[in-house]
């Protein structure tokens, strides 16, 4: 026996493990990458393809696995045709064809579960990012809409009390000021509410410098919590309402602001009397928008309502903040 004989029969069961190692391992990258992830088109012809697809595949396993068996062994054609034909060989060969088959369908749909909930998470984060991104405009977009109107009020006051009454002139500029640098900010979603308490205190006074310290208000704060937060513009919006729809001059009936805070509720509640001689009535828009901007971010942890009563014009709103909070990982 020569040196390359010996040398072949000692590597032959090196290489009759290496070689089914390939085919099985082909076979289960096969099935999983090619033939069910680009083989499949989601019709009705998937139903008779794969089977064929898989048919095929078993026969050519085990066409593969009687060329590597045979090559590696010294059989006659007389035994090599004797085994071909025992069902126990055929019986396990298909078996572990099947075997590995199975294993590459199980990986895909592994697979193709996790590829599926990682787009649905990446689409929900996209989705998210597009709420806040409209939530952030519409906060812009209503800032931009209560300083316009601000704006021109206060700087018709000014002209006319800078000469008359510069002591109140010079106040309006300077609640003015800081009612301009707020809305300059670049504010998160969320706000202190005794920040924005602070502009709402520079409207009210603002609006009663303009009518001569006329307007009957009962302002109430209560917090004891003072790190409660809320999405801005909501309080300034409500305010707004008051002195753009209601009537302020009627002792009887004060307009009131109304805001308290504990370590589980924030409750804001106005009420006014209705300015009926007004020439433009109001559309709600606003009260529409504070809804809109309350269920995208507070979802069920918050009441809001709005109605007439006893001739009143009356808001409410009632924060859960306890449930706002997301407990530490």
């Amino acid at each position: 026996m020569s040196i390359l004989q010996l040398v072949t029969q000692d590597l032959r069961p090196f290489l009759f493990y290496f070689l089914f190692y390939i085919l099985n391992i082909s076979t289960f990258y096969f099935q999983a990458l090619i033939l069910l992830k680009r083989g499949t088109t989601n019709t009705k012809a998937d139903f008779w393809r794969i089977p064929l697809f898989i048919i095929l595949e078993i026969t050519v396993y085990y066409i593969l696995s009687l060329v590597i068996g045979f090559s590696l062994t010294e059989l006659t054609i007389a035994e090599a045709s004797e085994a071909l034909f025992k069902m126990r060989p055929i019986a396990s060969t298909l078996w572990r064809g099947i075997y590995f088959i199975l294993y590459g369908s199980a990986y895909y749909l592994l697979f193709s579960y996790n590829d599926k909930k990682r787009r649905e998470l990446i689409q929900t984060i996209e989705n998210e990012q597009l709420k806040n991104d409209l939530l952030q405009a519409e906060q812009d977009f209503l800032r931009a809409q209560i300083n316009p109107h601000l704006l021109f009020n206060t700087l018709s006051f000014i002209k006319y009390a800078a000469k008359k009454k510069p002591e109140e002139a010079n106040e309006a500029i300077m609640r003015l000021s800081g009612i301009m640098g707020f809305a300059l900010e670049n504010n998160s979603q969320t706000i202190l509410v005794s920040r924005e308490l602070e502009q709402v205190e520079n409207i009210i006074k603002l609006n009663q410098l303009r009518f001569n310290h006329t307007l009957n208000i009962n302002y109430i704060t209560r917090l004891t919590n003072n790190q409660v937060t809320i999405i801005p513009i909501i309080l300034l919006t409500l305010v707004e309402n008051i002195f753009k729809h209601g009537n302020l001059l009627e002792k009887e009936h004060p307009a009131e602001i109304f805001v308290e805070s504990t370590d589980e509720y924030l409750t804001i509640r106005t009420s006014n009397l209705p300015n009926y001689d007004m020439n433009v009535e109001s559309s709600k828009t606003g009260l529409a928008n504070i809804s809109t901007r309350l269920e995208q971010f507070y979802k069920n942890n918050y009441k809001f309502s709005y109605t007439m009563e006893d001739n009143l014009f009356k808001t409410e709103l009632v924060l859960r903040l306890k449930e706002l909070i997301k407990p530490r990982s």
